[in-house]
């Protein structure tokens, strides 16, 4: 940098202003270092707690929901009839089935809400999706279907500790209408203490499986829960990907979208995990495609190997609902938001003294003040018109995963 460049800056800013207006950051990164908190610890699991799920007959059961109600379009007769398949095998593997009917964009949905009450009244809740928008989807909802179904029979005989529920919804391409229905309704819900949902579980190779814990929001589940669900994976499947980066972490604590039953879930205070066989978002159905029996298996395992942790176990309390993991500690999310706004802080004060400074000098300031106000209004506008629009009721949510 030149001589003329540096007087230049100087007559901008005043520098000595700007290195001051960093002393906060500095405070807050020893803040940040008192504020790391020890991350919680594994729920114990039981190698022995997976051995009654047949992969076998679950896939059969895929492929026979797809063969026999090929179109499971919500509202559908073959959505409705596959509804009843599933409360009648649940209520004969001894649950207590309710059907909560309602109605989404003029469609007439069920969810099937299977109960198994245990001697504590905290309930385990995992969720499959049922309907099918395009096709009989054997790998999606299908097999999520037929998981849901298997989870029941391998739990018949055990009397658990907490209450089981198994909830086939309706509705998740209408924008996870019947997880909003479940959240509306749900008695007792401060007794729900973990919501396991799945998605696309029979999707074979190059599908990864994932699990996904993020929220549409800035609030997060509880720790324990995904560290516990992310091991009893990691059993069956070794390379499931670790716990996500920092990085990662805080561009999500910035922009929290997050698509899946999970997020809802998550966004409305319930503790949830989203398990995936095919990654975050959802991969188109392959024609032709069938549900590898192994791969149900090793999905149907894992999940039993995190509830029977679950059912044992207790969860430990999550005081932070925002955070992020930094190796082993957790930092909590307002500490964040501290170091975030102390580094602001230098640039704001540069922009207000470099605006004195060019006002004392008569130079138009306000002119570039509006064409600032310009060109934000379009945004800001069409802003307005979707809150409106959601306030109206006329926006309906988008449906999960990626467009086909």
């Amino acid at each position: 940098m030149t001589l003329d460049a540096r007087i230049c800056a100087s007559d901008v800013i005043e520098p000595r202003l700007y290195r001051a207006a960093f002393i906060p950051a500095l405070v807050a990164l020893i803040v940040i270092a008192f504020s790391l908190q020890n991350r919680p610890s594994v729920l114990p699991q039981d190698s022995a707690a997976d051995i009654l799920f047949d992969e076998e007959v679950a896939a059969a059961s895929a492929a026979r929901i797809a063969r026999e109600f090929s179109d499971r379009r919500p509202g559908s007769p073959g959505d409705i009839a596959a509804a009843e398949q599933v409360a009648g095998e649940l209520a004969a593997l001894g649950f207590e089935v309710t059907r909560d009917e309602f109605t989404v964009a003029e469609a007439n949905l069920v969810n099937v809400v299977a109960t198994r009450t245990g001697a504590d009244r905290d309930q385990i809740v995992v969720m499959a999706p049922r309907d099918a928008l395009e096709g009989p989807e054997p790998t999606g909802s299908a097999s999520d279907t037929a998981t849901l179904i298997e989870l029941g029979r391998a739990l018949q005989g055990r009397a658990p500790t907490k209450t089981l529920v198994l909830v086939s919804v309706d509705g998740e391409s209408l924008g996870e209408a019947g997880v909003r229905r479940f959240i509306e309704t749900a008695e007792d819900a401060s007794q729900i203490e973990a919501v396991l949902t799945t998605s696309q579980l029979g999707a074979g190779p190059p599908s990864r499986p994932a699990l996904i814990a993020w929220s549409d929001d800035y609030r997060r589940g509880n720790l324990a829960l995904e560290l516990t669900t992310r091991q009893a994976l990691r059993t069956e499947f070794p390379d499931l990907s670790g716990p996500p980066g920092i990085i990662d972490q805080v561009a999500r604590l910035a922009l929290p979208i997050a698509p899946g039953a999970q997020g809802l879930l998550l966004g409305n205070g319930y503790d949830a995990v989203r398990i995936s066989g095919a990654g975050e978002l959802d991969v188109p159905a392959v024609e032709g495609a069938a549900p590898d029996p192994e791969r149900l298996g090793r999905f149907g395992r894992s999940m039993l190997q995190a509830l029977s942790a679950l059912d044992a176990g207790e969860l430990a309390p999550q005081e932070q609902r925002s955070y992020l993991t930094v190796g082993r500690k957790v930092l909590p999310g307002w500490a964040v938001g501290l170091l975030g706004l102390s580094l602001i802080l230098p640039a704001l004060i540069a922009s207000i003294d470099a605006s004195a400074r060019a006002r004392r000098r008569r130079e138009p300031v306000g002119a570039w003040f509006a064409w600032l106000g310009r060109c934000c209004a379009p945004f800001v506008a069409a802003l307005a018109v979707v809150l409106m629009l959601g306030l109206a009721g006329l926006a309906l949510a988008p449906a999960s995963g990626a467009p086909s």
